[in-house]
């Protein structure tokens, strides 16, 4: 189930990854059946919003009818590990989609509502797109969406346990490469269960050797609790080029931040490699990972 529950919701665009072997994943959500809480007029049915149209006009948008908590939800034909929520807003009363939430989960109680809440839409602008990161998860108002897309993929794995995991220095026997693989998502340096390079080091770089080559949807960073300024710039690469100890490889993307002890997943989009960097370029750095997490298929063993 993807929910939406909210004050008043106005677009919601939601895509399903299904095949991994796939570069460019289709959008599985037409595939899925909607319903929602009511509904205003027959123009407006639940249908609108996983109808394949990113149309934010009135006649192209589901709309309940003035109720206390409306939610709509999509019921997917299969289980999906849900990595990002996309959601474009209204062009009218662009105000009314402020705080409504996604909910992922597979229990139908109160109507998928009580699912675990992969985030809250603090505002959007008037016919904007912005992009809610759901980190692999297994909705007396109106609610208008226009359309639904869930990034995901057919329940695909975290590879990274499967590889080996090397970095350009290790500051302490307590701060070993293997730290970030290890399953432990603590995100307390001190606990021991987080990499470190040593201080001060130029273009400092974390690696993970996979036993084959995948193509890689989605990358899961998980930050230190202090000094979260530090992953700040960061890059992920991905390829099959030791060359540059493997930091030469395309790049999936920029970490620009993340929040003290939290975790962003970062999409890929079906990138192929054996290798998965963290690199960090420039002068004088530290790179501190808590845990990497690399979900994918795999194209070829070697």
């Amino acid at each position: 189930f993807v929910n939406l529950s909210i004050s008043y919701l106005s677009t919601l665009y939601v895509t399903c990854f299904t095949n991994e072997h796939t570069a460019s994943l289709p959008n599985v959500a037409p595939s899925g059946t909607a319903s929602q809480s009511s509904t205003y007029d027959s123009v407006t049915t639940a249908s609108k919003a996983n109808d394949g149209r990113r149309v934010s006009t009135y006649a192209d948008c589901t709309h309940t009818a003035m109720q206390t908590n409306p939610w709509w939800r999509l019921l997917l034909p299969g289980i999906y590990r849900i990595t990002a929520v996309n959601v474009t807003n209204r062009v009218e009363v662009p105000e009314r989609i402020n705080n409504a939430e996604i909910r992922i989960g597979n229990s139908a109680e109160n109507n998928g509502n009580n699912n675990p809440r992969c985030a809250v839409i603090p505002s959007i602008p008037a016919g904007q797109t912005s992009t809610f990161q759901c980190g692999g998860m297994e909705g007396r108002k109106y609610l208008t969406l226009c359309e639904v897309e869930v990034y995901g993929a057919a329940s695909l794995p975290n590879v990274a346990p499967s590889g080996t995991a090397s970095q350009s220095t290790t500051l302490s026997d307590s701060a070993r490469a293997w730290n970030a693989i290890d399953g432990k998502s603590d995100p307390v340096y001190y606990h021991g269960s987080c990499t470190h390079t040593a201080h001060d080091q130029s273009d400092p770089w974390w690696r993970l050797l996979l036993p084959g080559i995948y193509r890689i949807t989605a990358v899961s960073v998980t930050n230190r609790d202090e000094l979260a300024e530090r992953i700040n710039n960061a890059e992920i690469r991905i390829g099959n080029s030791a060359e540059n100890n493997g930091n030469n490889n395309p790049r999936c993307a920029v970490i620009p931040s993340i929040p003290a002890a939290q975790t962003a997943t970062f999409q890929c989009g079906g990138m192929e490699g054996r290798f998965v960097n963290v690199y960090l370029p420039g002068a004088a750095k530290v790179l501190t990972l808590c845990e990497v997490e690399v979900y994918g298929g795999t194209v070829r063993q070697l």
